[in-house]
């Protein structure tokens, strides 16, 4: 177990697998905190050069906005207490333009609304945050949802590494709801769902993209280490709800992807079609080594595994199958999928 740690270890997902948003919501804090602190040190060079001559209070609102956007109420509050700092050693203690008699007036017309600025920018920010979540996770499980899992696919083209997609569906779950109920049910792919996360990395990828199927995709450093641990990730799979009276069991079709052009949708199908080969054995792991190229996908070393040892599986003459995007619904025409 510790090897296989080490393992995976040495690969992350790649940069270009990862959630697409605006600049303003991608925006590191280290890199916010720097534009805002070089912004305001901008904006009071020029206010210093500039005196009586231009008003650069709107300068200010643009940074104390940003702050407040990217980095939240108190760090826009800490840059508008800077900024009224540099207008009064700058100015003095009345407000430009206008250098009004009531300076107390003045300070209490022009503050407040900075500081309701900032209030309001951090709330939408915080709620923007919550619904984009919200929209692509799986209230049930806390897994992404499918929406989210094909967005980040879209993102995909190419790889330098290599990567394991395993397409998982758990056998048993409409008996045990049938049986016991849905909410029994729930509470199972909930301890499945727990269950698989302490057997990934944070960084891994990790969907349910129906009822009872889930996606995992992660790095790995090379096909050893992948066959490792798609080995290492199906038994956990099986051994997550085995407590349970009603015990499910997990199918899994898991591909090795090889560095190269990727195509995430035309590969979940083939492990779609080894899932289903693996759920017909019964709750097995059906593995192969893909490779992608134009107009198709080529496999080779393809495995299927049971409780016993992995056995290599029916590969044609040369070691290896084509691949050209078929879907499941073509194998259930010559092969019926059994029930759940």
């Amino acid at each position: 177990m510790g090897s296989d740690r080490k393992i995976e270890q040495r690969a992350k997902i790649d940069a270009g697998f990862s959630e697409r948003r605006g600049f303003l919501f991608r925006i590191s804090r280290t890199h916010s905190a720097l534009i805002v602190g070089i912004g305001l040190m901008l904006t009071a060079l020029l206010d210093y050069v500039t005196i009586d001559v231009l008003w650069v209070g709107p300068l200010y609102l643009i940074f104390i906005g940003f702050a407040a956007w990217t980095l939240g109420w108190r760090q826009g509050v800490a840059a508008t207490a800077a900024s009224i700092v540099v207008t009064v050693l700058l100015n003095g203690s009345s407000l430009y333009p206008f250098h009004v008699a009531a300076t107390g007036w003045d300070y209490a017309i022009r503050i407040p609304p900075v500081l309701v600025i900032v209030a309001l920018l951090s709330y939408a920010r915080a709620a923007c945050d919550t619904q984009w979540h919200l929209a692509r996770t799986d209230p049930l499980t806390g897994a992404l949802n499918r929406k989210a899992f094909f967005e980040l696919a879209g993102t995909i083209r190419e790889s330098k590494g290599w990567h394991v997609l395993a397409y998982a569906d758990l056998d048993g779950l409409k008996r045990l709801n049938d049986a016991e109920g849905h909410e029994q049910g729930d509470a199972a792919l909930k301890a499945f769902s727990d269950h698989v996360r302490k057997a990934i990395r944070k960084d891994d990828i990790f969907a349910r993209i129906g009822g009872d199927e889930f996606l995992v995709y992660l790095a790995v450093r090379d096909a050893q280490a992948g066959l490792t641990v798609a080995n290492r990730l199906h038994h956990a799979m099986n051994s997550a709800v085995a407590n349970q009276d009603h015990p499910l069991r997990c199918s899994v079709g898991a591909l090795i992807l090889a560095p190269g052009p990727r195509s995430i949708d035309r590969e979940l199908r083939v492990a779609d079609e080894l899932m289903y080969e693996a759920k017909q054995t019964g709750a097995a792991l059906a593995l192969a080594t893909a490779r992608e190229h134009p107009g198709g996908i080529t496999m080779a070393g393809r495995y299927m595994q049971t409780a016993g040892m992995a056995a290599p599986a029916d590969t044609g003459p040369a070691g290896e199958s084509e691949f050209r995007g078929e879907s499941r619904e073509t194998a259930k025409q010559t092969k019926p999928r059994r029930a759940a």
